[in-house]
Order: C-alpha cells, then structure tokens, then sequence
C-alpha cells in the first residue's frame, strides 16, 4: 500500500523557530507518511533539511516593522512575488493530491498569506475526495492576536469553513490554549494537544559543580544583538564570578556586520569565546554551569529537555509578548529562571547572572513526545 501523503506549510519571518519545528515534525511524520515540506521563509545558510522529505522552497518573503509582506531575494514587487508563489503552492498541491495540508501557525497568524493559501484552501473544500487540512499551533498564542480587531474573527472563520482539526503543540497539563486564545469557544474544530516538539529527549542529570563556562545563545540570532552585546559587555565589565568564562553563540542569522563588530569587541578577552553558529548547541549545554539565552518555544523546550540551569531573557515588544508569557510560567513551576534584561544596566545583570549560578531547575517533567504524537494522531485520522 502507498503512504498517504502530507503537504506540510511553513512560513517563518523574524526568527527560525517556526522552521526548526517544522524540522522535527516532519522528521516523525516521514516514518508513516510521504512528506513535501513547502518554506516560504528566508532559509538560514548551513541548516540541514530532514532526510527523506520532499523540500519546496518558495521565493522568500518576510513581515518588515511596518508588518507589511516583503520581498527578500527578488527586486520583483511582493505581489508579484505572491503571485509566483500561489501559482507553485495550487499546482504542486494538484500534482501532489496529498492527503493532509497542514498549515504551521496560520490561520492563528500570519494573516498576510490568506492570499496564497486560500485558492488551495477554496480547490480542498469543493473537492469530493476531501484532503483533510490541519493547523499546526505551538502552546501560546500573541496576546496582540486577541487584541486585534480582525485577528480572533479571522482565525475562528478561517478554522471553521476550512479546517478538520487543529494541532497544538503543548501539554495540557502545563499550559491549555484558553490562556491566550479568549475565543476558543467559538471553535468547530477539534482540538489536539499533542505535547511538546524537540528532537531531544530528557538527558541524565549532570553535575555542575565543577564547570567553570556559562553559554550565551540567541536561537536564530536575527534580531538578538542588543541582547548579546548588552550581556557581553555586562561581562566584560563586571564578570560573573570567578573563573568563569563565556562561550557566544549568535546564531545562523545574526547579521554579519553585527558579528564583526562583536569580533571587534571581545577580540581581547582570553575568557570569551565567540561563535557565530554551531550544528549543536547541546554539546556545549554538557559541559556549562549555565545557560543564558533567548525564550523562543524551541530553545525553553530543549533547554528543560538538557536540564540545565538557565536563565531566560524573553523577546518582548508592544506585540510580541508570547515568549514571556511561556517563561513566565516555566519560572513560576521551578524549571528556569527569568531576567528582563532591557530593564537592567550592566552592573544588574552581573548580579543576576552570578545569582542564577546558585540554581537548580526543579525535577518536574512536561510531555516532550509532541513530534512522535502529531503522527500518531494523523495516523488516526486516516481514512
């Protein structure tokens, strides 16, 4: 019997969050079925595609300041652009005949692609043979999602005249949907929770005592400069602690400027070493007192995965408060410790971090199984 068949929608714009757990799906669902992942991001240099999956990249566009769509590699207006990758999206889908769409994070998000994905949301609801479309949700959703005036009525509309189920990404017995979604009565659809999503699995406990290296780490590193160098310069300035040393990750898609100038500036500390990306950040995570780091969903999740101390500075603005909200409540159950940086001067963070060298995480555990579950709820579904 052939595998049934998925397309698997991604569209990452600030950071490669969406992207890497789209990875991890895709990696479990190929065990069953036959996979294309379609990427609509700007795909990070050096970052391996799963094996085994059929790999679309679409002409790469992103959300500028103004949220408005851009062009990335194309001199070609946007619309043009979304014109191109509508038109790949309905014929690959007629070619492809998959037996599953799974939409990453939209219709909850990112509402300025309904124009690519509505002709093949429309072609899907007027067929016979129904593909089965699903929404892939990681656990928390933008509060300014709620706060929008269209943003709640679009998700609810778009979810109930199109969708069979949604999949969201948490576990239920740490955080429901409700807690960021006031709407979610008005759902049709149901709902499956499906745990957390990380390659990883829980590692042994490792003692510490005698590791003298804290590492810094900003997930994709796009927009995380004033967060390294405000830590960096805190350290250079006022240490933290004695002997210890530094190890930098920026990350794949920290700008290269931002980089040599960073370069620049640690070019003299014989106890900070400096990367600019690195195939795992969990090898370092072996051998460091403590982590310092970013609060993408990603990175909380690998981090609790590792068990190791860390402390977490959430990316926070006027509409991104979702990484805080997380944080929040993993800091709250024992597992990180939390620190907003941008409030603090440098001789504060030194303080803080030389205090978080004194914690150890809490033993609670959430579920991690959320990639082997999502297929395994698709293999249920299947007619």
């Amino acid at each position: 019997m052939m595998p049934k068949k998925i397309i698997f929608y991604c569209q990452h714009s600030i950071g490669i969050g969406h992207l890497i757990r789209s990875f991890a799906l895709v990696s479990s669902l190929h065990k069953t079925f036959q996979v294309c992942l379609i990427s609509g991001g700007e795909f990070p240099k050096g970052l391996p595609i799963p094996s085994g999956i059929e790999f679309i990249q679409l002409p790469p566009v992103g959300i500028n300041q103004n949220n408005c769509l851009e062009a990335i590699e194309s001199n070609e207006p946007v619309y043009r652009v979304m014109k191109q990758r509508q038109k790949i999206i309905v014929n690959y889908y007629k070619e492809f005949e998959p037996d599953f769409l799974i939409t990453e994070f939209f219709p909850f998000g990112k509402i300025q692609f309904l124009g690519e994905l509505s002709p093949v949301l429309k072609l899907i609801k007027n067929k016979e043979n129904q593909t089965k479309v699903l929404c892939s949700l990681r656990d928390v959703l933008e509060p300014s999602f709620n706060n929008s005036k269209l943003g709640p009525d679009f998700g609810v509309k778009i979810i109930n005249e199109f969708y069979d189920a949604i999949l969201v990404h948490g576990d239920k017995d740490f955080i429901t949907l409700d807690k960021s979604f006031t709407q979610i009565d008005r759902i049709k659809a149901p709902l499956f929770y499906t745990g957390y999503v990380t390659n990883l699995t829980y590692q042994q406990k490792i003692k510490r005592e005698d590791f003298s290296e804290i590492v810094l780490s900003a997930g994709g590193g796009k927009i995380a400069y004033p967060f390294i160098f405000k830590i960096v310069n805190s350290f250079i300035k006022y240490g933290f602690g004695e002997k210890i040393q530094l190890r930098i990750i920026t990350g794949p898609m920290f700008p290269i400027e931002k980089f040599k100038e960073l370069k620049t500036r640690v070019c003299n500390q014989r106890n900070i070493i400096l990367h600019h990306s690195v195939e795992s950040v969990h090898d370092y995570w072996k051998k460091a007192k403590l982590s310092i780091s970013s609060g993408g969903y990603n990175t909380l999740i690998e981090l609790i995965s590792s068990k190791i101390p860390a402390l977490v500075a959430p990316y926070r603005n006027e509409t991104n408060s979702e990484q805080e909200l997380r944080s929040s409540i993993l800091e709250q159950k024992g597992l990180i410790k939390m620190m907003y940086y941008e409030d603090l001067n440098e001789e504060e963070i030194s303080r803080e971090v030389s205090n978080a060298l004194l914690f150890t995480p809490s033993e609670k555990q959430i579920d991690l199984e959320g990639a082997d579950k999502t297929r395994k709820i698709l293999e249920s579904l299947v007619i």
